[in-house]
């Protein structure tokens, strides 16, 4: 069985210092895209991706302060097939449980043909429910979980001690608290009522929580990323916006038992192999290795 042991370096003060700059990152990134609103979309786009990009970036930079490689954190080519294949199986289960739920409770549905729920944003661009696609699956998905999962939640665990079930879920309500919380100042900016603002940070830290959770059970950041741009796009053949309240309950049991096998197999066929070996973190002096 192969196995990675990833150690840290830096501290309990890098993951504070990230923590800080994500306090700087948030109010930068809501003004900067402020500023651009009033300009054309592909302005508006082109401010979107290189906030998204700074974050990458500051994920890479800490990242390597630490001395862990990229690849160490489930971002690399042997991560990438696994994902899409698991990816496919969601995206086809979802549409099946879909059909089902349909021809079981009598509900419409509808042949979407991969149309997507469209960021306003993105409505003067051409295509832009591909413009939506794009932004949310390679943007927005992969950076978010690369920060939030592949860093702030692996570095937590490696500082609370990755040798208990206990320390791990703790590190995994950790990062998905800090996931909710940033989402807290764009609704302050908006106006929202304090109900709106505890609203805005309540289903973040909820999918921060189950992204989290899949993340410890398959340490591949683009399996999590995939599903978190699924989430928030839709790109599904069966059409459920219009079905009743009891149809679209029954329908999302249905995704989240499709979640949970998929993983469950990631899980059972590459977890553990060369391809996606168990990890070890620890905090340390020495960089990560192999053994």
């Amino acid at each position: 069985m192969s196995h990675r042991r990833l150690v840290f370096r830096g501290g309990l003060r890098t993951l504070l210092g990230f923590g800080a700059a994500l306090g700087v990152w948030i109010p930068a990134t809501l003004w900067l895209e402020a500023a651009a609103a009033g300009y054309a979309a592909w302005v508006v786009l082109s401010v979107h991706v290189a906030t998204f990009a700074a974050l990458a970036g500051l994920t890479l930079l800490v990242l390597r302060f630490e001395g862990i490689r990229v690849t160490a954190v489930g971002l690399s080519r042997r991560h990438l097939r696994p994902a899409l294949v698991a990816f496919v199986g969601v995206w086809v289960g979802v549409n099946v449980v879909g059909l089902c739920v349909a021809a079981a409770t009598g509900a419409r549905w509808g042949v979407d043909l991969l149309g997507a729920t469209v960021d306003p944003r993105w409505q003067p661009l051409p295509a832009p429910w591909v413009t939506t696609l794009l932004v949310e699956f390679l943007v927005v998905g992969v950076v978010e979980e690369f920060a939030f999962r592949g860093y702030f939640q692996t570095k937590t665990v490696a500082l609370l001690g990755d040798d208990s079930r206990l320390r791990i879920a703790l590190g995994v309500v950790t990062a998905s608290l800090l996931f909710g919380a940033l989402h807290t100042p764009g609704a302050l900016v908006a106006g929202a009522s304090l109900g709106g603002v505890l609203g805005a940070a309540l289903l973040p830290t909820l999918t921060g929580l189950v992204f989290g959770t899949f993340y410890e059970l398959t340490h591949n950041v683009y399996f999590v990323a995939l599903l978190h741009g699924l989430g928030n796009t839709w790109p599904l053949v069966v059409d459920w916006s219009t079905w009743s309240t009891p149809a679209v309950a029954a329908f999302f049991v249905g995704v989240a038992v499709v979640y949970v096998a998929a993983t469950a197999a990631y899980r059972y066929r590459t977890v553990g192999t060369a391809r996606t070996p168990l990890v070890e973190r620890k905090e340390g002096e020495t960089a990560d290795a192999v053994d």
